[in-house]
Formats: structure tokens, C-alpha cells, sequence
């Protein structure tokens, strides 16, 4: 693997490794010392090794390795242990600089594809223990969140598909990861209710009874509808007002919009979810959907 650069070199990994301690041989050399005398020297040099080695261990895979290891799409996968990412992070960071790069390539592969923004906050959660010189990982990571959500109107515009990526790892994110009390982020209530009704369009001005017409975009909104069920429990449990007002305009959506067909079954199974208080549909009602999902997408129903 090649070095990260600041005098490293070639890295050989951690099992691999071997090193010795200053002066560890010299002990060897000394044949008038009594035994005493060379029990203790080999104490310290033993010491002194483990020392080293922890110290060698901080840092053994480069940058260019880092980045082969969270932007492989298998890193994501079900079957993958996190706690071998965990394990190569530990031995990537030195510096907070470091720690802000782990959070940032792992934040940004999960925004490429929303599909990853699950197994990415679990990933996140289990390194919630980096820090290095005061900057933790998950501050970092909360970091990214924060930018992406105070640009959001612009994100939606120009770049839809960050956007949903955003929300969904946002989505995850609170559903997924704990502070250290164990509770949830209850800060992210607001934001994520804030993403939900930009997908559903502006919200009818002071004195107006309805809206301007807003294309509601398909995939935004199928997101939406993944989302919401995954976590729905959570929020109305941390925000039942924000959530009776958002399924009041999702109702309103249904009704008066001109949406696609797409759009409006997406909706309507929001809402059928929330009746149900978010437990799993039957399979008859998920076969409905998915059959009428796979109609709607070839065009047999408009």
C-alpha cells in the first residue's frame, strides 16, 4: 500500500509489522550484567516495543487506501462487518485533518446514492469513538449535515439527486445513530420535517388558500415515502405536531394536486402508513403498491 506521504513510506499492514525498541539489542551485548540486571532491561524493552507498535499502529494505511476501502459499493453491503471499517479508520487517522476526511468520504459516497444512506449511518455510528486532538468524528459528520442543510433550497434546484441522498442519510442518521445518552438527535427533527415539505412544494401564503402550482418530483418523492416509514415512529414520538401538519399537506397534495400518478401513490401510502401507525403493511397491501408501482412505471396507469 502506498504511504500517505509526510516521511511514512510503504506500509505493510498491521499484521505484518514488527518493530524494535531503542537500544532493545544492546541488552544482548552486555555479557557481564547478572540476570537481575537483564530482566529488567528486557521489561523496559518490551515496553518500549509495545509502545512503538501502538504508536505505528495509528497510522498504517494511507490516504489512497482509505478511499479504495469507503468508496467500494461491498463496504455498504449487509453482509459487511463494520467493525472492520472501524478497524482500518483507527489505523488511517493521525490528525483531525485526518478525522475530517474519514467523515467526508464516507458523508459524500452516502449522497451519490441514497440506496447506501442505511448501511453508511451504521457504519458512522460505530465510529462515533474517533477523535484526535479534541475533533471527533461525529462532530465532523454533523458538520457536513449542517452545510448541506442550510443550502438546501439551492441543493434541490441544482443538484435533486444530493439532495435526496441528503435526506435519506439525514433520515438514517437519526434513526440509526445515539448521543451519548443513548437518545436520539433530536435536533435533526426540525431539519428532516423541513426537507419533507420542500419536497412537497411551498406552502400557501398568508391569507391564500392554496399554493402555486409545484411540479412535485417523482423520485424526491418516492424517497420521501421510504423514509417517512422507516422513522415515522420516531418522529411523531419527537414531533407530533410537525408530523399531523405535514400529513395534513401530503392529504392536500393527493387531493388538489396535478402531480403524476407516481407521485400520488407514493402519497397515498404515506398515509396509509400513518393509519396503520407505522407498522409493516400486509403483503397484500405491499404487493398493491409494488404492483401498481411497476404499472404506473410502464405506463399502464396514468
Amino acid at each position: 500500500m502506498a504511504g500517505r506521504g509526510r516521511g511514512r513510506g510503504r506500509s505493510r499492514g498491521i499484521l505484518d509489522m514488527s518493530t524494535t525498541s531503542p537500544g532493545g539489542l544492546q541488552d544482548k551485548q552486555q555479557d557481564g550484567e547478572n540476570q537481575d540486571a537483564q530482566g529488567d532491561a528486557s521489561s523496559r524493552a518490551a515496553a518500549d516495543t509495545n509502545s512503538l507498535t501502538n504508536n505505528s499502529q495509528q497510522a498504517t494505511l494511507s490516504l489512497e487506501d482509505m478511499k479504495s476501502i469507503l468508496e467500494d459499493t461491498r463496504t455498504y453491503s449487509e453482509n459487511s462487518d463494520s467493525k472492520r471499517v472501524l478497524m482500518c479508520a483507527r489505523n488511517f487517522v493521525r490528525t483531525a485533518d485526518d478525522v475530517k476526511t474519514l467523515a467526508s468520504l464516507i458523508y459524500n459516497k452516502c449522497l451519490k446514492d441514497c440506496s447506501l444512506a442505511k448501511r453508511g449511518s451504521e457504519i458512522c455510528n460505530s465510529l462515533t469513538s474517533i477523535e484526535v486532538g479534541g475533533v471527533q468524528f461525529r462532530s465532523c459528520l454533523l458538520s457536513l449535515v449542517q452545510a448541506d442543510y442550510t443550502a438546501r433550497n439551492e441543493l434541490m434546484k441544482e443538484n435533486p439527486s444530493r439532495f435526496n441522498g441528503f435526506t435519506a442519510f439525514l433520515c438514517e442518521v437519526f434513526g440509526v445513530m445515539r448521543t451519548n445518552t443513548n437518545e436520539v438527535f433530536k435536533p435533526l427533527v426540525g431539519p428532516i420535517f423541513d426537507c419533507f415539505n420542500l419536497v412537497l412544494g411551498p406552502e400557501p401564503e398568508e391569507g391564500s388558500e392554496q399554493a402555486d402550482e409545484f411540479d412535485v418530483d417523482e423520485d424526491a418523492c418516492e424517497n420521501l415515502a421510504i423514509q417517512i416509514q422507516c422513522i415515522g415512529r420516531l418522529l411523531e414520538e419527537h414531533g407530533e405536531d410537525q408530523l399531523t401538519h405535514l400529513m395534513d399537506r401530503i392529504r392536500t397534495c393527493i387531493i388538489n394536486s396535478k402531480s403524476p400518478a407516481r407521485v400520488r401513490c407514493c402519497l397515498l401510502e404515506v398515509v396509509e402508513a400513518y393509519a396503520r401507525g407505522w407498522e409493516s403493511a400486509s403483503s397484500h397491501t405491499a404487493q398493491f403498491y409494488c404492483d401498481t408501482a411497476v404499472g404506473i412505471i410502464s405506463g399502464l396507469i396514468l
